[in-house]
């Protein structure tokens, strides 16, 4: 590309220290306004690059053109007959279009339609230089950031995620000279909070990531930030390897601009406690990576990610080291406090803890889970009186000192505390209870947690649409979405034969008519429904058999899948696509003639059938009906389909030869009764009309 035509545009926003969970966000979607805003004013670039630390956004666009070319634009004004008066002079109308056009009114021209007649005006406006457009565009891109908790300093009424101190705007070698966030703009960033705080003049765009890195400690870009994490700790952990949870990694890379990692150790008499507790503790409090050895089993060593490159690195070990130390006291304290106790002993606390104000407390649901999941158990041939018991203990750790430290543990403590003094498929249902705890998480494997983990959701689902407590647009407070893929997967995984309305009416018997919507079972049940549909979706499964099938509703999800796999199958046939049409037409007949006089209550009489194609249709649907329903019955649905096939040829001949319609009222109402037995049958697996 020509230098003098194109050139690379550099913004940066430094601040104080950002919330590491929104950096990705935020810079993504700074570049994303910012490429909208060249698009929207026709500035063509080669690429976008994104930059990111805990005190830093930027946006790179390389080979940005400097001038935005002549812009060529058509107008259409008023009608002719509103711009010009009854004697041709021209009115208010046409000159208002004339000035936007910038043109006389007699320079203008004029356009037809199929609309009529209108004034036209086509003109070109002058591009104007790209550092002209570039402050608007950075202005409007900032303004529509994702700021959950914008921040004010100062006596300034300016907001933003976190105070901002500079700002960099070049084009080229140029200073885009204007004020954002209320701060000059210049060509001067700033490094290592530590290592190099003075101001660093950038003396062209393109030169950014590197000056940062070499000069002033600091690793502008996240991926090469995050990589060189994952590189310091293979190289330190010598003995075994790291647990590396991504999340927690991404976190860590955007909370150092420069990583260092060290390796620290602690006392191993901790390592009695629980495994997940001290996982939990070094990832969730102190952001440390646990070190496991070749049987992954954990051993008493951490790998910190440091931010300062310290000339004695024994001094910040230590202090990590003694940091973590009292940390593990406290949940060594909590964890033997927890246990001199019987996990039923906490029952009566769930009392004071309210489930949500209408629903009741914690208490009250466990004893709604100890019916509902004791009714599951009979129908999927779990332990009854082990599930019940489940129920009852289920919220009972929440009351912990070690949950109540770290909720994320909940059903993990349960399981542990519970091992102490009941049947091992107790304890790993309190576990179980919780999965899937996310799309792609494992599901319960045992049959009682199985059990357990559908009472809690569908008493959720049930009890929350009860109060109208619904899931809008995005907004889901409750995980209600999350509860409800937990449903469709456990039962489709796990292929267990259960009617879901027939549980959600269970669920709704228990609340004792304290809820207020009626329609929740039928919307909780579509709801679900819903979720299934999305995750059809995800495998790039047919929408139209899917609705096909769920025109039919039917409420055991193992059975819609049998229909959903026989219509998929069905469609694969050569007379599948002449067949729905046809059908699609007898629907469309009956739907018609719904409403005439006599239409619900007509049944086919062979005696009116008087032409020789609709007795020959008759014959055929009385002679496969008994087939397609001993099939319907034993749920072989690809073969019912399949035997519906061979009415097609009588199908074709019946609407060539017929007059569905006749005038005689009687020959039309029973014509329409011989079509509404052949929707009956072709409607037994799925419904091709929706």
């Amino acid at each position: 590309m020509n230098e003098s035509k194109h050139k690379d545009f550099l913004f940066e926003i430094g601040t104080e220290e950002l919330p590491p969970q929104h950096i990705g966000e935020l810079v993504a979607s700074l570049a994303a306004n910012i490429e909208k805003g060249l698009k929207e004013h026709a500035l063509t670039y080669a690429s976008v690059k994104t930059y990111s630390t805990p005190r830093r956004l930027a946006v790179l666009i390389t080979n940005l053109i400097a001038w935005q070319p002549d812009q060529s634009f058509e107008l259409r004004g008023p009608p002719i007959e509103i711009a010009f008066d009854k004697n041709n002079q021209p009115t208010v109308a046409a000159e208002k279009f004339a000035k936007t056009c910038g043109m006389a009114i007699d320079q203008l021209g004029q356009i037809e339609d199929k609309k009529g007649k209108f004034l036209f005006c086509k003109t070109t406006k002058a591009g104007k230089t790209t550092t002209a457009l570039l402050p608007e565009i950075v202005i409007t891109s900032i303004k529509k950031l994702p700021i959950h908790r914008p921040m004010h300093w100062g006596d300034s009424k300016i907001s933003f995620v976190r105070p901002v101190h500079w700002v960099v705007m070049l084009f080229g070698a140029k200073i885009i000279s204007t004020e954002i966030l209320g701060i000059k703009t210049s060509n001067q960033t700033f490094g290592h909070r530590f290592h190099y705080p003075q101001a660093i003049v950038i003396p062209e765009a393109g030169q950014y990531e590197e000056l940062l890195e070499k000069v002033s400690f600091v690793i502008a870009d996240s991926a090469k930030r995050r990589q060189k994490i994952c590189e310091q700790i293979a190289a330190k952990v010598k003995t075994g390897s790291a647990i590396i949870n991504e999340n927690l990694l991404n976190e860590v890379t955007d909370l150092v601009e420069w990583p260092i990692a060290l390796i620290g150790s602690f006392d191993p008499h901790f390592l009695e406690m629980p495994r997940e507790v001290l996982i939990t503790l070094m990832e969730k409090q102190q952001r440390y990576f646990p070190i496991t050895d070749g049987a992954k089993k954990l051993l008493p060593q951490f790998v910190i990610i440091s931010n300062i490159e310290s000339k004695n690195q024994a001094q910040v070990i230590a202090g990590n080291e003694r940091v973590i130390r009292a940390r593990l006291t406290d949940a060594e304290y909590f964890y033997r406090n927890d246990l001199r106790f019987d996990l039923i002993s906490y029952s009566d606390k769930l009392k004071a803890v309210v489930f949500q104000t209408k629903l009741g407390s914690l208490y009250d649901k466990t004893l709604r889970l100890k019916l509902l999941a004791g009714f599951i158990a009979a129908k999927i041939n779990a332990n009854i009186e082990h599930t019940e018991r489940a129920a009852e203990l289920s919220k009972c750790d929440l009351m912990t000192s070690m949950v109540w430290e770290f909720p994320e543990l909940q059903g993990i403590m349960g399981d542990y505390y519970a091992r102490v003094c009941e049947p091992k498929i107790v304890a790993t249902a309190l576990k179980e209870q919780y999965l899937p705890r996310f799309y792609q998480d494992e599901i319960p494997t045992s049959d009682v947690g199985c059990a357990l983990a559908l009472a809690d959701r569908v008493d959720n689902l049930i009890g929350l649409f009860g109060i109208n407590k619904m899931p809008s647009g995005e907004k889901d407070p409750f995980g209600l979405r999350r509860a409800a893929t937990g449903i469709v997967r456990i039962i489709l995984e796990k292929k267990l034969e259960l009617d879901l309305k027939e549980l959600l009416e269970q669920a709704w018997l228990n609340y004792a008519a304290v809820l207020e919507n009626n329609d929740a079972i039928t919307q909780a049940l579509h709801f679900i429904y819903e979720r299934l549909r999305y995750m059809y979706a995800e495998r790039g499964e047919s929408a139209n058999v899917f609705r096909a099938v769920l025109a039919r509703m039917p409420t055991d999800l193992l059975d819609f899948e049998k229909r959903f796999a026989a219509v998929t199958e069905f469609n694969k046939l050569a007379e599948a696509n002449d067949l729905i049409e046809i059908y699609k037409r007898v629907k469309n007949i009956l739907s018609k003639a719904d409403k005439e006089e006599g239409f619900i209550d007509i049944r086919f009489n062979k005696e009116l059938a008087i032409e020789p194609a609709e007795r020959n249709l008759a014959e055929v649907i009385e002679k496969e009906a008994q087939t397609i329903n001993e099939l319907y019955k034993n749920k072989n649905y690809f073969e019912v389909l399949a035997t519906l096939v061979k009415a097609k040829p009588a199908l074709s001949k019946f609407f060539d030869e017929v007059m569905v319609m006749a005038e005689d009222k009687k020959l039309r109402l029973n014509r329409l009764a011989l079509l509404k037995d052949l929707q009956n049958l072709f409607t037994l697996v799925a419904d091709w009309g929706n």
